[in-house]
């Protein structure tokens, strides 16, 4: 069991700590663990889960432009 730190959660999400926190007051992020009184960090486990439940991206069709 490995424990992340908020610099490495951002890191590895390419999330900003505030979206992280506002996402998981939602309920849509992982709760971080209380290590100690002034010590929070998540399960490396939970973050790869989270990551793995993402929706893959699209990307868009290039229109096709014609030289003039």
């Amino acid at each position: 069991m490995k424990f992340l730190r908020i610099r490495q959660v951002t890191q590895l999400t390419g999330l900003s700590r505030m979206t992280i926190y506002r996402l998981e007051l939602a309920g849509r992020f992982p709760k971080r663990r209380r290590l100690s009184e002034n010590s929070v960090a998540w399960l490396e486990s939970d973050i790869a889960a989270w990551a793995d439940s993402r929706p893959i991206a699209r990307l868009r069709a290039s229109s096709s432009r014609s030289a003039a």
